[in-house]
C-alpha cells in the first residue's frame, strides 16, 4: 500500500456541492468568479471552511480536480494568486484533503500546450503520483507534475505549499523530461540551497508580485526553477544528449542576446555555434520549436514586457515593436494578439499604462 493509499484509507469520499467563500471584503462570493481569465493583477486571496469549495476554486484557478477525501468538519483552507503573463502563482495553505485531476484524454497524454505544476513545500506533507511515480514532498523540497496527464495530490495532515502553474516551454522541459521528472524526487544539490529559500520566501511574500517588481520576480522565479530543473536532468543525459542540450541552450541563449538584430538568422546562429545551418535547425526541433518561432515568440514576449514596463511608458506601442525587430505595425498586431488573445494597446491599458503616444 502506497502513502496515499494508506492515507486515504483513514477519508471519506464527499459529493461536491456549492459552499460559501471569502474574499478581501468578506462578502460571499460565486466560485467561479475568481478564475484566471477574471483575476485582477493585484491577485485574490480567498478563505474556505468547506472543501467542495475549496475543490471548485482548484478546479477554476488550475485544471478540474474532483475532491476525493477531506474531513468535512475540521477543513480550513485559503489561496493567495496571482497572475502574471502565462505564469500563475498562488500560496496555498489547506487541511487533510485528497484531489485527483483526470486529463481531458485519461489513455494517452493531452496535448503538448497543457502547462506544468510545481509545487515547493513551505510547511506540512504532500504526496504526488503521477502514472509509476510517487514522491512524498516535505518542507524545502520541490515537486511537479504535467496537467496533460492524469495524477493525484494529497495534503497528508494538511500543508502549505508555493504552487506554480506555467508553460512546460518556459522550463524547457520536453515530453521525455516531463515523463522522468513528474511526481519524482528532485536532488538539485547545492542550487537546492539557493532555490528552495528563495521559493520559501516568496511564499509568504506573494503581495510583490502586485507591486511595480512583479513581473521581473516571476520571470527571475521561472528562470531559477528552469536551472534547477535542467541540473536534476543533467546527470541522467549521455555525453552525446549532453552536448546538444548545451549546443540547444548556446543556440537559445545567443537568440535571447540578439533580440533586437533584425539580420537574426539560422546562419547567424549556426557561424556563432560553429555548426551547420541545418543543424541548427535540428537543435530546435529537438527542443519542439523551429527557429522562427523560437524568435517570434521571444520577440513577442520581450515586447510584453516592455509594454508592460513603468519604466517605457514614454515609447510608443510602435516604438516598441520596431525595438524589437518589428517593421510592420498591423503584423505586430496580429501576432501579438494571436500569441497572448488581445492587442498591444489593450495589453498595455489593463497595466495602468498609456495604450499610446
Amino acid at each position: 500500500m502506497t502513502h496515499m493509499d494508506r492515507a486515504v484509507a483513514h477519508g471519506r469520499r464527499i459529493k461536491t456541492r456549492d459552499s460559501d467563500l471569502t474574499g478581501f471584503s468578506g462578502h460571499k462570493g460565486v466560485v467561479m468568479t475568481v478564475g484566471p481569465d477574471m483575476m485582477s493583477p493585484a491577485g485574490r486571496y480567498l478563505r474556505f471552511s468547506h472543501p467542495e469549495t475549496f475543490s471548485s476554486t482548484v478546479s477554476s484557478m488550475y485544471r478540474p480536480v474532483v475532491l476525493e477525501s477531506a474531513p468535512h468538519a475540521r477543513f480550513s483552507g485559503s489561496i493567495e494568486a496571482h497572475r502574471i503573463d502565462d505564469l500563475l502563482l498562488s500560496h496555498v495553505d489547506a487541511t487533510t484533503h485528497e484531489f485527483r485531476h483526470v486529463a481531458a484524454d485519461a489513455v494517452a497524454p493531452g496535448p503538448e500546450d497543457e502547462p506544468v505544476k510545481v509545487f515547493a513545500l513551505v510547511e506540512g506533507v504532500a504526496v504526488l503520483r503521477q502514472g509509476e511515480h510517487e514522491v512524498v514532498l516535505e518542507p524545502g523540497r520541490l515537486g511537479l507534475v504535467d496537467t496533460a496527464r492524469s495524477y493525484r495530490i494529497l495534503g497528508d495532515g494538511g500543508f502549505d505549499c508555493l504552487i506554480l502553474m506555467l508553460p512546460r516551454q518556459r522550463l524547457g522541459l520536453g515530453p521525455d523530461d516531463l515523463a522522468e521528472l513528474s511526481a519524482a524526487r528532485f536532488d538539485g544539490g547545492t542550487l537546492d540551497e539557493l532555490v528552495v529559500p528563495y521559493l520559501s520566501g516568496l511564499a509568504r511574500n506573494l503581495t510583490v508580485l502586485a507591486g511595480a517588481a512583479g513581473r521581473r520576480v516571476a520571470h527571475t522565479t521561472v528562470e531559477l526553477l528552469s536551472t534547477l530543473l535542467q541540473a536534476q536532468l543533467g546527470p541522467r543525459l549521455s555525453k552525446a544528449q549532453t552536448h546538444r542540450a548545451e549546443l540547444i541552450e548556446r543556440a537559445q541563449m545567443f537568440v535571447l542576446e540578439h533580440l533586437d538584430d533584425r539580420a537574426l538568422s539560422p546562419s547567424a546562429i549556426a557561424e556563432a555555434l560553429h555548426v551547420s545551418p541545418r543543424y541548427v535547425h535540428s537543435l530546435f526541433s529537438a527542443a519542439g520549436t523551429t527557429v522562427s518561432a523560437f524568435v517570434r515568440a521571444q520577440r513577442l514576449t520581450a515586447s510584453r514586457r516592455d509594454l508592460a514596463d513603468p519604466m517605457l511608458a514614454h515609447l510608443g506601442i510602435a516604438d516598441v515593436a520596431a525595438r524589437w525587430g518589428f517593421s510592420d505595425g498591423p503584423h505586430f498586431t496580429r501576432a501579438f494578439k494571436d500569441a497572448f488573445g488581445t492587442t498591444p494597446s489593450a495589453f498595455r491599458r489593463t497595466t495602468g499604462l498609456p495604450a499610446a503616444h
